[in-house]
């Protein structure tokens, strides 16, 4: 005999489910973006911590301490780097800003004749740089109301600095409890699965690791190497602080265009203060490696660890940073392999329909 309650159970059964899973997923919110870079630089960098493990006779604790050492020395090393060379460009244009104000400083001669903005460019260099003291007398000038925009602009920024760099060591903490436990996560979430999707959840779960350790080799090698080949080009046209402008023109390029368009304007700064070989140089050189670095390089090397078409790759990569930021880089490649298993999995679920309809 049917239980009669039987629907109503399992509404009440689904209802509860949904609930535990939404109040935690709610009490987690602040920590979810931590979480998920936890375990995608976990998935990226398991081989290494494979090897670490086999060089400390399999001792998980320690080996997984060393491993997050590693990825931390990887991750916060070129932070930090940038961070002095960032250091030294803000030194010397402090420098330049009191020099100007102690003497004044000569107008370039090239910056009249920029095109669209030359001409504010020249008025505003008149007002404030040209002459002694003006930026003394700016500063004096609603002293109050000044003090309390700065005031507000630096705690925005410090607070979103504290924000990132917060988010950064919870995830290299939450990291080193994914390699030391990572076996027994792994089985907890493939029993899991399999409970829930049945034979579904292997062709699914197979292909996340190798596409996620694409798309990681994808943004870390291919940005790092864009951003130093940029700051030496940089240099050798003679543009002041290449390396800021060569690690900003590398991480902007995951914006598409935005790149070549700080090219463009760097160039026809040169161009103007009569550098023309330098601007054709660097204009030319800079495109030419933007993109061949972004819609070259970084597609093929993704598309070698999750066998997508090269464009499926290239609307996954610029897809997902649109829509999801920079984490979208690794996600969205990601979201099209399951996309593409979906669809293997729905023809192989047809051809198995029309075999049988033939058979009978």
């Amino acid at each position: 005999m049917a239980d009669p309650l039987r629907q109503p159970k399992s509404l009440v059964s689904m209802l509860f489910t949904v609930f535990i899973i939404a109040g935690a997923m709610w009490v987690l919110s602040p920590f979810l973006l931590s979480l998920l870079w936890a375990a995608i630089i976990g998935l990226a960098f398991w081989p290494m911590h494979v090897w670490v493990m086999r060089k400390t006779a399999n001792r998980p604790a320690t080996a997984a301490l060393l491993t997050t050492l590693l990825v931390a020395l990887l991750l916060v090393g070129p932070m930090i780097g940038l961070l002095i060379f960032a250091l030294g460009d803000i030194l010397s244009l402090t420098a330049f800003l009191n020099i100007a104000d102690a003497s004044g400083h000569p107008e370039p001669p090239w910056l009249r004749n920029l095109p669209l903005v030359g001409s504010y460019l020249h008025d505003k260099w008149q007002q404030y740089l040209s002459r002694p003291d003006q930026i003394s007398l700016i500063l004096q000038d609603s002293v109050t109301n000044r003090l309390n925009v700065i005031q507000g602009t630096v705690q925005t920024l410090l607070v979103d600095v504290m924000e990132r760099v917060a988010t950064l060591f919870f995830a290299l903490w939450v990291l080193f409890f994914i390699f030391r436990d990572g076996p027994t996560l792994a089985a907890t979430v493939n029993r899991i699965g399999n409970q829930w999707l049945g034979r579904r959840w292997s062709p699914y779960v197979s292909h996340l690791p190798s596409a996620m350790r694409a798309s990681v080799n994808g943004l870390v090698i291919v940005s790092f190497a864009e951003a130093v080949l940029l700051a030496a080009l940089y240099a050798m046209c003679g543009v002041p602080g290449a390396v800021l402008f060569g690690t900003f023109t590398a991480i902007i390029a995951f914006i598409p265009m935005a790149a070549p368009a700080v090219l463009a304007v760097v160039g026809v700064i040169l161009f103007t203060a009569g550098e023309s070989a330098a601007a054709i140089g660097l204009v030319v050189a800079g495109v030419l490696l933007v993109m061949l670095a972004d819609y070259l390089v970084r597609p093929l090397l993704i598309q070698d660890g999750t066998h997508l078409p090269f464009l499926a790759v290239l609307f996954g990569v610029f897809g997902g940073v649109i829509t999801l930021g920079i984490v979208g880089l690794i996600i969205g490649p990601v979201m099209l392999v399951l996309l593409d298993v979906f669809f293997d999995e729905a023809s192989h679920i047809e051809r198995l329909s029309s075999a049988a309809d033939e058979d009978s």
